[in-house]
């Protein structure tokens, strides 16, 4: 391999690294572009128009559906905050109730025990609050970066929306201005190094809905082996809350779990827990199998750069491995870049 192949590649993850951080917005806005091309293609041709108004009127219908969806679950979500907010209040009374019966017990039996042994356990109690107090401070903190992060949220929505009319508009002068970029007798191999990550994207995306259709049942059979009310509704809950990067099926399993350990439902309460266990080794050995089958670069290779990708650039890398994996392959099979050892 040359020095020039190297200095390409490594601008390549420097590329691919930039649009996975600062470039998000624009990079999902392209991959949409891409996924909905077919439809702009086939509405075109059967209403026998071009190609812009087409892209308009997906677009368009993209974003009215979007939008649609984002007002009703906001407005559902809305009314159940009615709901939850009554149940809470009754709740708070029914734990205060329970925590003063268990502290007035507690006094008794700690009274009863030897100096010796009140000195460990108020070790203990303040040990537990000092953790307490550290949780509480984490959840604060936590909550102003969510907070902060909202302005910027809104902000890099409206770029994603801009980019994606404008992709949408301009597809082809950018695929056109791409290959322009390289040689033309090169041209054909590009384009299927371009069809190659378009197969990808599109296994990614089938991949996560499997997982994500398996996680769902999982959790259905779990919850309503432990009763749990509207246990469909809740492992739809925990589903949607599994694919967001910071929170996990963790942060609703683990509250319900300590909500039914304080009302003294012990069985329910370590169910729970096991639920979100299994939940977590099924997703860690099934991901990569399912992923890697999915987007062409087996399981092993798929955990491997999801693991390193994690390690190097934080959570984004868990994506950004196994891209940078299947451009690699690509190039490889197409032979744009060759590797030849030699002893």
């Amino acid at each position: 391999m040359s020095l020039q192949h190297l200095i390409y590649i490594g601008l390549g993850l420097l590329l691919i690294y930039g649009l996975f951080t600062v470039g998000l917005p624009f990079l999902l806005a392209l991959f949409l572009v891409v996924l909905l091309e077919p439809l702009v293609q086939i509405l075109a041709k059967k209403l026998k128009i071009n190609r812009p108004i087409s892209a308009i009127i997906v677009s368009f219908t993209f974003t009215f559906v979007f939008f649609l969806s984002f007002f009703l679950v906001i407005l559902q979500a809305s009314k159940e905050a009615v709901g939850l907010s009554v149940f809470l209040v009754k709740l708070i009374k029914r734990m205060a109730a329970n925590i003063e019966v268990f502290i007035n017990n507690a006094e008794v039996f700690i009274q009863s025990l030897t100096p010796e042994y009140q000195a460990g356990i108020s070790q203990v109690l303040e040990a537990s609050v000092n953790t307490l107090q550290g949780f509480f401070a984490s959840l604060a903190e936590f909550s102003i970066y969510i907070a902060a992060t909202i302005p910027n949220f809104f902000l890099e929505t409206l770029i994603f929306f801009i980019a994606f009319y404008i992709i949408s508009f301009k597809l082809p002068d950018l695929k056109k201005g791409f290959l322009s970029l390289f040689d033309e007798s090169t041209h054909t191999k590009v384009e299927k190094l371009m069809n190659t990550l378009y197969r990808a994207v599109i296994g990614f995306i089938g991949a996560q809905i499997v997982i994500s259709i398996l996680i769902f049942i999982i959790t259905t059979v779990g919850l309503s082996i432990l009763k749990i009310r509207y246990a469909i509704a809740t492992a739809l809950l925990i589903t949607i809350v599994d694919i967001l990067p910071i929170l996990g099926t963790g942060s609703v399993l683990i509250p319900m779990s300590i909500y039914h350990f304080i009302l003294g439902d012990s069985f329910t309460s370590i169910g729970l827990l096991i639920l979100y266990g299994t939940l977590v080794v099924f997703r860690r050995i099934v991901e990569p199998k399912i992923l890697g089958d999915a987007i062409g670069i087996g399981a092993f290779s798929t955990l491997v750069s999801m693991y390193l990708g994690f390690k190097f650039v934080g959570f984004i890398g868990i994506f950004m491995g196994p891209a940078v994996i299947i451009i690699f392959k690509a190039l490889l099979n197409e032979e744009i870049i060759k590797i030849n050892i030699k002893f």
